[in-house]
């Protein structure tokens, strides 16, 4: 197989790459905070996805060693080491976004919980008003 006269860009990278300007939305400070939300919440299932389809896939061809890379333009080894990196300084960003996000409402008295924060009648409440909602589905 000949080279491209152009360089190609590998796939997953460029997903990621994707995925990294979803976080950019999330950090800019002139999006609406319910939108910066949002964006927080589509760049992590992305990355779910990514993980569970995408990752597994370059990793199988990574294991067919030579025989995958007399067929492809690329080393999915080198790949797999790339995705790792550019996901680690990724996942900072999003914990350094999030708690920035999750500062902003405080200023408000709005605070975000998880479920072993709530306090038991704050669980009660939640319980109803879940059991309430998807009742009527």
């Amino acid at each position: 197989m000949s080279k491209p006269e152009f360089p190609i860009h590998n796939r997953e990278i460029s997903w990621l790459s994707f995925n990294e300007r979803v976080l950019q939305e999330a950090q800019d400070k002139t999006v609406p905070l319910i939108e910066r939300v949002r964006f927080l919440g589509i760049f992590s299932s992305n990355l779910d996805e990514f993980f569970r389809v995408r990752v597994p896939t370059v990793q199988r061809l990574k294991d067919y060693g030579q025989k995958a890379l007399s067929q492809l333009d690329y080393d999915p080894s080198v790949i797999l080491k790339e995705i790792y990196k550019k996901n680690e300084r990724l996942r900072t960003e999003f914990e350094e976004t999030y708690q920035e996000i999750k500062e902003e409402p405080e200023k408000e008295n709005i605070f975000f919980l998880n479920e072993q924060e709530l306090s038991v009648e704050q669980k009660k409440m939640v319980n109803h008003f879940l059991q309430k909602k998807f009742s009527r589905l």
